[in-house]
């Protein structure tokens, strides 16, 4: 029987997600790292999002036939997530292309006590590293320990509140590609008043176009960034206006969150 999600007990477990599409190894390293350090209860989800060149990931437990792209992966888990018989506390969302170093022995933890701690806050990243790859340079580390307001966050390793993740209807679908639902998702936050944060007290690196450059994407990653690119454009266009851009960047900011 199908229980709806605000009618079961809540618990203190963290759903983390991972998408793999063709990089196992990678993602079998996420796996094994969080099995071997982190402390806190989590249940896992890899979920093989149609791989065709290699193999899935040993670890999968959700399987998706055709490759539905990084936002429709994600989805697929939550959905597989909703089938336990308690509420998550929080989601944390693993990209493929994210690795753990020695000042993250314990990725989870550290920021999920600062959730249950500081009930204004819903969502929280770890800082990246120096050496990291990104377009969001305010996401690299700047302070080395501590706690840091920002203004939005990427996706790479982030963690979301449960109850206001799913309050705000989680991502949107039609942005398949994962382009913009960070900033949509920090976006609502500011909006309504609740807070999104960086923990310095932890790192992760983020290595860009990591299969693309193993040749396993079905596609190039200049295609695959006009393509995310067109449909941001087209998606926030509706659903915000032609000043959709000014809207998700500068609305409800404090410039020291920048």
């Amino acid at each position: 029987m199908y229980i709806p999600i605000s009618l079961k007990p809540h618990s203190k477990k963290i759903a983390i997600f991972i998408v793999n599409y063709n990089v196992p190894e990678r993602a079998d390293k996420l796996y094994e790292y969080i099995k071997r350090n982190v402390k806190y209860p989590v249940d896992v989800y890899v979920i093989d999002n149609g791989s065709d060149l290699v193999p899935p990931s040993k670890y999968t437990n959700v399987t998706i036939k055709k490759n539905i792209q990084t936002t429709g992966g994600w989805l697929k888990g939550l959905e597989a997530s909703d089938k336990k018989p308690y509420r998550y506390f929080a989601y944390m969302f693993l990209i493929t292309s994210a690795e753990f170093g020695e000042k993250s022995k314990d990725p989870v933890e550290s920021m999920a006590l600062f959730l249950k701690n500081t009930p204004q806050a819903v969502g929280i990243h770890p800082s990246l590293s120096k050496d990291s790859t990104t377009y969001w340079e305010h996401l690299k580390n700047r302070k080395g320990e501590g706690f840091r307001r920002t203004w939005f966050i990427d996706n790479i390793a982030s963690m979301y509140r449960a109850d206001w993740f799913n309050e705000i209807g989680r991502f949107d679908k039609d942005l398949i590609y994962a382009h913009g639902i960070d900033l949509e998702t920090g976006y609502l936050a500011r909006k309504a008043g609740f807070s999104i944060w960086i923990d310095e007290n932890i790192e992760v690196k983020k290595v860009t176009d990591i299969g693309y450059k193993m040749k396993r994407m079905n596609m190039s990653a200049e295609d695959r960034r006009k393509l995310a690119w067109d449909n941001t454009v087209e998606v926030f266009s509706k659903k915000y206006g032609p000043d959709w851009y000014d809207k998700l960047y500068n609305q409800y900011i404090d410039d020291s969150w920048r």
